[in-house]
């Protein structure tokens, strides 16, 4: 799972009232985007050629949760222990919240 800022969303984190520093996650749909929201918990599904996006409360898995309250330290421990297991969804979320931070993971 990728962690991006809701800014990278453009104008459109604005209209769903998301902070522009918000840690989210997005997945494009054949209809449109669904979007997590990590700082509020919500999931907005934005369809195409409809004005009014949805909203419901979701439960952000506990994976996520640890990866973000994690050190740097701890997260570059964690990166660079996992190369044997292979890129899996956890490993591409470390290495996003690095990115998230600003911390260059070449070299780890």
């Amino acid at each position: 799972m990728e962690i991006h800022r809701a800014v990278s969303l453009g104008l459109l984190h604005q209209k769903l009232g998301i902070d522009p520093q918000a840690r989210i996650t997005y997945k494009f749909t054949d209809s449109g985007i669904v979007i997590w929201d990590f700082a509020s918990g919500n999931r907005y599904t934005v369809t195409h050629g409809d004005p009014n996006p949805s909203k419901a409360p979701v439960e952000i898995p506990k994976t996520i949760k640890h990866i973000i309250s994690s050190t740097v330290d701890e997260l570059k421990k964690r990166y660079s222990e996992s190369w044997e297991d292979g890129w899996s969804d956890e490993r591409e979320a470390i290495f996003t919240e690095l990115t998230y931070r600003g911390i260059n993971t070449l070299g780890l």
